[in-house]
C-alpha cells in the first residue's frame, strides 16, 4: 500500500505544478488554447484522486478534524481573497464589503482558485453521511444513495458541477470496491498517445473528455514513476504529500510573478519564466508552511503541522 501512495504522491506533485502553471497569468496570454487544454483533465484528475484517497472509516470526531482541516484554510483563504478584491482585480470578488455578502463567498460561490476545496467538504460530508448512516446497506445501495445525494448537491448549489461530482464518485467506486490503483491504471507509455489525440479534440473539451482524459493520464504517469530515479521518487513525493499548502499559498506568487517578468525578456517563448514561477512557488509555499510550523501557529489553519 506503501508504493500506491507514493505513486500518488507523485501524480499529485504533477497535477499541483500544472495548477500553478494555468494560474500564471504570463503563461495564460501566451497560451491560452493551452491553458484551456490542460483546465480540461488536471482538476478532474484531482478529484477523482480525492475520491479514492477519502477515508471514511473514522469516527465521527476524527472525520470532522479532518473536515476542519480543509475547511478553516478555505474559509480564511476566501476570506483574504474577497477582501482583496475590493481592491485588486479579482475574479467573482465582492463589489461591496458586507457580512452577508462574505458569507456568501464562504458557503455557497467561493472566490479564487479554492472552489476544489469546496467540493472536497461538501462532497466528503455527504460521502460520509451516506455510509454512516446506511452502513447495514449493500455497498451497491449505498453508493447508489451517495450518487443521489452529490447529484442533488451540485444542482441545489452554484459550485459543484455535475462532473465534479462524477469524478469524485468515480474515486469513490475504485476506493470502496478495494481497486488498487496500479490496476486501475496500469503503467504504460503509450497511454500518452490517445491522451494527446483526445486533448488535440477541441469539439470535445467542454463534453465527456474531462471523464476519459485522467484516466490515459494516470496510466503515463505510473509509468513515468516507475522509470523515475529514486532521488526524483523523494523529492515529488514530499511535494505531493504536501499539495494543500502549495494550493492555498500558490497565489501569492503567481500574482507577484509579473513584476519580475522583465528579468525574463530573453525568452520570447515564455517558458523559462514560467518554470522559474513553479518551482519558486513550491519551494515558497513550503517555506511559509514550514515557517508557521516552525512558529507553532499552524494551529489557526486547525491543524498543528502543515507539512506532512
Amino acid at each position: 500500500m506503501k508504493k500506491t501512495y507514493n505513486e500518488i504522491d507523485f501524480i499529485r506533485c504533477v497535477l499541483i505544478a500544472i495548477v500553478i502553471m494555468v494560474h500564471i497569468v504570463h503563461f495564460g496570454n501566451l497560451y491560452p488554447l493551452l491553458k484551456s487544454a490542460l483546465f480540461t483533465f488536471f482538476m478532474p484528475a484531482f478529484l477523482l484522486i480525492t475520491g479514492y484517497l477519502v477515508n471514511i472509516e473514522k469516527t465521527l470526531a476524527e472525520f470532522t478534524k479532518y473536515i476542519a482541516r480543509i475547511f478553516v484554510p478555505y474559509a480564511l483563504m476566501v476570506t483574504t481573497f474577497s477582501l482583496l478584491s475590493l481592491y485588486l482585480p479579482v475574479r467573482d470578488g465582492l463589489e461591496e464589503l458586507s457580512l452577508q455578502a462574505l458569507t456568501d463567498k464562504i458557503f455557497i460561490s467561493s472566490v479564487g482558485p479554492y472552489w476544489f476545496l469546496y467540493d472536497m467538504i461538501v462532497y466528503g460530508i455527504a460521502y460520509y453521511a451516506v455510509f454512516t448512516l446506511g452502513r447495514r446497506l449493500s455497498l451497491a445501495s449505498r453508493l447508489s444513495l451517495f450518487a443521489i445525494a452529490i447529484y442533488l448537491l451540485s444542482y441545489l448549489l452554484p459550485l459543484p458541477g455535475y462532473g465534479d461530482a462524477t469524478l469524485y464518485f468515480i474515486g469513490v467506486v475504485l476506493r470502496q470496491n478495494r481497486i488498487e490503483f496500479q490496476k486501475a491504471f496500469c503503467s504504460t507509455p503509450f497511454a500518452i498517445l490517445p491522451f494527446l489525440l483526445l486533448l488535440c479534440q477541441q469539439s470535445l473539451w467542454s463534453k465527456w473528455l474531462c471523464m476519459v482524459l485522467p484516466f490515459f493520464f494516470f496510466s503515463f504517469l505510473s509509468w513515468c514513476y516507475c522509470n523515475l530515479p529514486s532521488s526524483w521518487k523523494t523529492i515529488t513525493g514530499y511535494v505531493g504529500r504536501n499539495t494543500l499548502p502549495i494550493y492555498l499559498f500558490h497565489p501569492l506568487f503567481t500574482l507577484v510573478s509579473k513584476f519580475y517578468l522583465v528579468w525574463f525578456n530573453f525568452d520570447e517563448t515564455g517558458i523559462c519564466h514560467t518554470l522559474f514561477t513553479v518551482v519558486l512557488s513550491v519551494l515558497g509555499c513550503l517555506c511559509i508552511a514550514m515557517l508557521f510550523d516552525k512558529c507553532h501557529i499552524s494551529h489557526i489553519f486547525a491543524t498543528k503541522r502543515l507539512l506532512r
